[in-house]
């Protein structure tokens, strides 16, 4: 491959990189309120590898694969979505959340943030569960 061809692929690969990664954090509020049928709609293609079923606690879920993060949303008997959850790929996505995060939200701790919008307030908390990894939590007041 020609030093132009690198360039212009490693330009399409981060560009896919922050498209998603900006999608993943506009549709991850966005959902807060959503039903299953709505996401099962929005994100039925193969390339994000939908999964709907029951955790162990009995929550309903739909998850999704981004290719650089997992992401969960949680389900009320009503079948909306009251919480969603953000499983970064690796640190260096992490790191990439929390500096978007700090950019675009109200920073309430090193590892909590709000969003407010006409649909009300919405949460996000980085958490590190003790068994090791971690995540982000989207939930409402």
């Amino acid at each position: 491959m020609t030093h132009t061809g690198m360039r212009k692929y490693i330009c399409k690969i981060f560009l896919a990189f922050l498209l998603t990664a900006v999608s993943i954090t506009a549709f991850g509020q966005a959902r807060l309120g959503s039903t299953d049928a709505d996401i099962k709609a929005e994100y039925g293609q193969s390339r994000y590898k939908l999964k709907a079923g029951y955790n162990s606690s009995g929550s309903y879920y739909v998850s999704i694969n981004t290719g650089i993060a997992s992401v969960l949303y949680f389900f009320n008997e009503k079948q909306v979505c009251t919480s969603v959850c953000i499983v970064p790929n690796n640190q260096g996505v992490l790191n990439y959340y929390v500096e978007l995060y700090n950019k675009q939200y109200v920073i309430v701790s090193s590892k909590k943030w709000k969003m407010y919008s006409d649909d009300g307030i919405a949460n996000i908390e980085l958490i590190y569960p003790d068994k090791g990894g971690y995540y982000f939590l989207w939930s409402t007041d």
